[in-house]
């Protein structure tokens, strides 16, 4: 800037001058041609939303090279920073960010707010979309803005199928479409899916199609791992309208998933069939963006205990001096997701600041039943109502405010309200001859079961980019989140009953209280964010962060009437309120090593993570994943990419002792793939666990896969972890059109 002022000092003082000595040539120069005034061009377009450095994208391109590795759409996170997944079935893995798991995540999938309707949570979100119907994913973690969704307190996961494509101009119509195909070997996992779309300029028709299935997978000593075999089926239709500065998009779907084992829980999926429909509107106006949609969604959700359950239908049993014939134990619900989200963005003091205003609704209502089991005294002759018509409703108001107060300097503020109410009608045993389940339905039916929360969220951030290499981020969240139905309204201490209700996969059996109060976490984390500032060659992000929740939604040890506890190192547990603390560290780096026209490009990028969580009245919190890393040297040449990965987890040693959680070994695992793209056809080939190890993921679960079902009294002792998968080769084909 001085040098500049400088040279328009020096203009200005010679200006006389030139004017003196250029007099005459100007004078003679009457006739010279006036110049050519152009037309006022203004160029706009939407502002770009800024991005937390603790918000991290997964793109197109990395969903799709993970599509024939993979049959869970969860699974598509697992090389995001701070990111675990805790294990269930061949499609249902539950995510975890910073220890913060389940429920405590927002989850959306195009728009839509999904609630499981499962006492076990077998039908988790991200079970609604295949893997090859996605377009992108984004997660926030820790300080999530409040325009991202209430009601949790670990961060957003939001997933979007691809954004609809219409004819260019002058092109009368546009048919696209992708076509794939995998097999993976350990339990001979295949699918197939398909993608087509026509159009013109202003109207799109979509529909997307796939089918995965797959055996019990073995572990790596070629043992056979019961209850983990699985089958998926998805179809979605979407039309789609553009016109003027406007997208319209009705999108409608099913889902089908006929069985899946869970070899951490005591049932299994025997049918889930689902259907949605969903609306949404973007339009840009004069004053900004506004951006909403509406959305319905059903389950018929069934459970059972499949046959490789100890206790399967079929089966025989020995009660003392008898041998039964076990018959099958069915369990039913049906649930609803009712909501809607309107936000506008609008942009004021020429574009530096931007504030978004919204609000949303979310209904879920379940109803959770158990026909009566004939041939048994104790569950028959009535239905039993786990939830009767319990409800749960969510309104919620949000404004946030992000101002770019200079090249340096960025902040967002956002203030949350949300009011959630939760009820439920009356229950009833199986039979008044069951005394103890007998008398709980009589005690709650005399309670009232309404429950009020009212809840504020305060998002805080200030982000600093000092120069072209660094960046800083600072940021404090208040988050909340209410009871969900299955805390609040389980209301059965009777053992039957609570063994079938175990969502986090460590075999025990769970009791509701609808005492709960809603968690309030206060998060904080410090990101520091480096990278090479002429060809971001090299880049590094490190993000240390620390979470106080009140109120979090822990287990104490039953001590209810019918909690007679086993002796087998499982427990029958009762949801509880108890203060906690977690911390811990993310980091990833990425680096380009060396480039030859001739031997291609070499690179390297690393993802490192670590939490710990405590109770603060003493005792260590559930399925907090150890120290783990991931390594990856990448190569690409022309058409082709290469890659050899290494993943290493610590042991686990630092376990609950109210679930007995049960430790786990370190292990390291050797990954490799190769995929090659050619015009529109691509294949990917690889190995998974290549030295064919036998491991134990930390948050994998209580190996129940053959165990006892109907109660915990009954079962084998608490000893075993659910075994990794053993060395599997994946082939995958895609075609684009």
């Amino acid at each position: 800037m001085i040098k500049s002022k400088n040279k328009l000092a020096t203009a200005v003082l010679a200006l006389p001058t030139l004017l003196i000595s250029n007099q005459d040539a100007i004078a003679a120069d009457k006739t010279q041609e006036e110049p050519t005034v152009l037309e006022k061009v203004v160029v706009t377009d939407k502002r770009p939303t800024a991005k937390a450095l603790t918000t991290t994208e997964i793109t197109a391109a990395e969903v799709s090279s993970k599509q024939a590795q993979v049959s869970d759409t969860a699974k598509l996170l697992e090389d995001t920073a701070g990111v675990s997944l805790q294990g269930g079935g061949g499609v249902s893995a539950l995510p975890i960010i910073h220890g913060l798991n389940d429920d405590r995540v927002k989850i959306d999938v195009n728009g839509m707010t999904i609630t499981s309707a499962c006492a076990n949570h077998m039908n988790p979100p991200l079970s609604y979309i295949d893997r090859t119907n996605v377009g992108t994913i984004t997660i926030t973690q820790g300080v999530t803005p409040v325009s991202m969704g209430g009601d949790s307190i670990g961060g957003t996961i939001s997933v979007k199928s691809a954004d609809p494509k219409f004819a260019a101009a002058g092109q009368d119509i546009l048919i696209n479409g992708k076509a794939s195909a995998f097999y993976r070997s350990n339990g001979d996992a295949f699918g197939s899916s398909i993608a087509a779309g026509v159009a013109n300029q202003n109207v799109r028709l979509d529909y997307t199609g796939s089918h995965s299935e797959s055996r019990n997978y073995n572990d790596g000593n070629g043992a056979d791992i019961k209850s983990s075999a699985y089958e998926n089926q998805n179809h979605a239709a979407g039309l789609s309208f553009k016109f003027d500065n406007h997208l319209v998009e009705f999108k409608g779907g099913q889902q089908h998933i006929p069985f899946q084992g869970f070899p951490n829980q005591r049932m299994d999926l025997t049918n889930n069939d689902s259907i949605f429909g969903n609306i949404r509107h973007k339009g840009t106006f004069d004053w900004g963006t506004l951006d909403s949609n509406l959305y319905l969604e059903n389950t018929s959700h069934s459970m059972d205990y499949l046959p490789e359950k100890l206790n399967g239908p079929g089966s025989t049993m020995k009660m003392g001096m008898m041998t039964m014939k076990m018959p099958p134990m069915p369990m039913e619900s049906r649930g609803r997701n009712l909501g809607y989200k309107v936000q506008a963005e609008i942009p004021f003091n020429n574009q530096r600041d931007t504030v978004r205003v919204g609000n949303e609704f979310h209904s879920n209502r379940i109803n959770d039943f158990w026909p009566p089991v004939t041939g048994t005294m104790s569950m028959a002759p009535n239905t039993y109502m786990n939830l009767n018509n319990a409800t749960r409703d969510r309104l919620g108001t949000f404004a946030e405010w992000e101002a770019k107060w200079s090249p340096e300097w960025r902040s967002m503020l956002g203030l949350r309200y949300d009011h959630t109410v939760s009820d439920t009608g009356n229950v009833q045993s199986y039979s008044s001859m069951n005394m103890v389940s007998a008398a709980n339905a009589t005690a709650f039916n005399k309670k009232d079961h309404e429950r009020n929360y009212d809840t504020f969220d305060v998002t805080a951030l200030v982000e600093f980019t000092p120069d072209k290499i660094s960046q800083y981020e600072f940021g404090y969240a208040r988050k909340n989140r209410a009871p969900n139905l299955y805390n609040l309204y389980t209301w059965d201490s009777w053992g039957m009953a609570a063994t079938m209700l175990g969502t986090f996969g460590d075999g025990n059996g769970y009791v509701g209280n609808m005492d709960l109060k809603a968690e309030t976490a206060h998060n904080i984390s410090f990101t520091a964010a480096y990278h090479q500032a002429d060809n971001n060659s090299w880049e590094v992000k490190a993000t240390p962060y620390f979470s106080y929740v009140e109120n979090y939604i822990d287990a104490d040890r039953c001590k209810l009437a019918g909690c007679t506890q086993p002796t087998n190192g499982f427990y029958y547990l009762q949801y509880a309120n108890h203060d906690a603390r977690l911390w811990g560290a993310d980091v990833s780096g990425r680096a380009e090593l060396f480039s030859d026209k001739n031997l291609g490009q070499f690179s390297t990028h690393t993802v490192m993570s670590y939490v710990r969580g405590e109770r603060m009245d003493g005792g260590n919190l559930y399925h907090m994943m150890p120290f783990n890393a991931k390594l990856s040297l990448d190569h690409k040449l022309h058409g082709w990419k290469n890659a050899i990965e290494m993943q290493f987890v610590d042991g686990k040693s630092d376990v609950q002792q109210v679930r007995n959680e049960l430790r786990t070994p370190s292990y390291v695992l050797l990954n490799a793939r190769t995929g090659y793209q050619w015009k529109n056809l691509s294949i990917d080939v690889g190995l998974d666990n290549v030295l064919d190890k036998q491991y134990y993921h930390p948050l994998a679960g209580a190996y129940t896969g053959d165990y006892y079902a109907m109660s915990l009294s009954g079962s084998q002792a608490n000893t075993r972890n659910v075994p990794g998968m053993g060395r599997s080769v994946f082939v995958g084909m895609s075609l684009t059109y």
